[in-house]
């Protein structure tokens, strides 16, 4: 068995870098909810579909919530080439009853993302060479006005804000079936205007066997993005649906991978390894869909530190998170 999951690892990992590059869903509403939280399972190339067992499964898999032993808090900053922000932090707390039975787990998480230095251009109201507009001219000075050859002239600078907050629940539905989900509230603000909606994700986890968990997730569900324009305008966010398996080839390592389909868009792979040289030290490698991700992370009592690094489309992405035991 063990050699089976070795060679369907190895062959999950030679294809995924065989693979082209990814835009994670770029152009599309709610994009960055596809980025993933957490160095440690963004080290292993985005495959933490059936690992999730740390705070983070909130974002992953909130199924895996039900699996831990203690309170956890996670988070996590990152400054992405050009001038993204990115942001996640949660607290993840058991529910016991009376008698200190495990009745379940509740989080909650937010993420924030943004994109600073848009500058602010108009269309012209009048032109200098005393010709009729046809209404694609830009404003290139101060006055609004338009003149043939010169540069666009730029009012000022804005950013876009996109948030995510959201509250997991999630329960242990039988020996080995985990069950979980999210209730999600989305805002956006872009320049004077701004949208919201409500989403869902389902998480459900299965221990096969000591060493092997398979993890199914249904992420962004209904989320649809209604714009206060007088349009109306709606941005649909894409659902995600991720099947993952985990096998720990011994108590050090620890393979996975995880299909991911993305609605109207093909399925991609990843695949990432985690090796715990020692009891709080860690290597990872992993394969987000063909580009190369690392990581590493290191424990201090109940603190855990974690940072990865991904060759990304858009550059080279470095994140750092941390996350704290109670």
């Amino acid at each position: 068995m063990k050699k089976v999951f070795k060679t369907l690892f190895l062959v999950a990992l030679s294809v995924g870098t065989m693979s082209t590059a990814f835009a994670e869903s770029a152009g599309r509403a709610g994009a960055y909810l596809k980025m993933g939280v957490g160095a440690r399972a963004l080290g292993m190339g985005s495959a933490f579909t059936a690992v999730a067992d740390d705070s983070t499964a909130s974002f992953w898999n909130p199924a895996g919530l039900a699996r831990l032993d203690k309170a956890e808090a996670s988070f996590m900053h990152a400054d992405l080439t050009m001038d993204r922000e990115y942001n996640f932090f949660n607290y993840a707390h058991l529910l016991k009853d009376k008698d200190g039975k495990n009745k379940g787990v509740v989080a909650l998480s937010h993420m924030s993302f943004g994109v600073d230095g848009i500058p602010e251009t108009k269309l012209a109201t009048s032109r200098t060479d005393g010709l009729a507009l046809t209404g694609d001219e830009p404003a290139t000075d101060a006055l609004g006005r338009y003149t043939p050859g010169s540069n666009v002239w730029i009012f000022g600078y804005f950013k876009d804000t996109e948030k995510n907050t959201f509250g997991s629940y999630a329960r242990k539905l039988s020996d080995k079936l985990y069950g979980g989900v999210n209730v999600k509230y989305l805002s956006q603000e872009l320049y004077t205007n701004s949208a919201s909606a409500w989403g869902l994700d389902f998480g459900l986890l299965y221990e096969n066997s000591e060493k092997t968990t398979i993890g199914l997730t249904l992420r962004d569900i209904g989320e649809n993005l209604d714009w206060d324009t007088a349009s109306g305008h709606s941005d649909k966010v894409p659902t995600t649906t991720t099947l993952g398996i985990a096998h720990k080839a011994n108590d050090k390592l620890t393979l996975a991978a995880d299909l991911n389909k993305v609605e109207d868009m093909e399925m991609k792979l990843f695949a990432g390894a985690e090796w715990w040289m020692q009891d709080y030290a860690a290597l990872r490698v992993g394969s987000h869909d063909g580009d190369l991700t690392l990581g590493a992370s290191f424990k201090l009592d109940t603190w855990r530190f974690d940072y990865s690094y991904a060759d990304e489309t858009l550059g080279d992405a470095h994140r750092i998170s941390a996350s704290k035991q109670f």
